[in-house]
């Protein structure tokens, strides 16, 4: 399984009757998570992929998409 999907699939879990989303759709703008959600799935990727995420790194850049998300994910597992 991708870390795309795994993503996805952990933030279908997050809020009830979460609905699909598009990978380059605005997580927060979209209502699709809140902020206690988002700090959900920040503290949930630190654990499942072995990494700190640095409030710094707290940037829509990182975390307003799907694609964001991933790609951000994927660049902190490869260098923890």
């Amino acid at each position: 399984m991708s870390k795309q999907t795994e993503i996805y699939n952990f933030i279908k879990t997050l809020k009830p009757n979460v609905p699909d989303f598009e990978a380059d759709q605005n997580l927060l703008e979209d209502e699709i998570l809140d902020s206690v959600a988002m700090m959900e799935l920040v503290l949930w990727s630190e654990e499942q992929y072995g990494f700190i995420v640095d409030t710094d790194d707290l940037t829509p850049e990182n975390f307003a998409t799907l694609t964001a998300i991933t790609e951000y994910v994927e660049k902190m597992a490869s260098s923890a």
